[in-house]
């Protein structure tokens, strides 16, 4: 039986939260920024093989989204949304910060 993929979609607002990520991480370390860019994007599309298995992430303020989140690098949260055939990206976040400052 072939293995269902999805389709997945990067909104431009979790996309540069991904940029100002690395960009700020480049200021430390160029290679540790590097690093954290391709474990992002190898994490985004890994969504596109079963993201049924993430767990719900649930906002601090009310949506009719049902979103799910995947970690990665440790401390990075990916927030998206399951909808039909696709995975939409919402947004990206550093777990470190806090959640309120955040698009979701």
């Amino acid at each position: 039986m072939p293995k269902r993929e999805y389709a997945v979609y990067v909104d431009s607002a979790a996309s540069d939260r991904m940029v100002m990520h690395v960009r700020f991480l480049a200021q430390v370390s160029v290679s540790a920024a590097g690093r954290l860019y391709d474990a992002l994007e190898k994490a985004i599309d890994s969504l596109k093989h079963n993201p049924t298995i993430c767990p719900p992430y649930i906002p601090k303020f009310t949506t009719n989204a049902e979103l799910r989140y995947k970690l990665c690098a440790k401390r990075y949260r990916i927030v998206f949304e399951i909808i039909g055939k696709a995975v939409y990206v919402y947004d990206i976040q550093d777990c470190r910060q806090d959640t309120d400052k955040n698009l979701v």
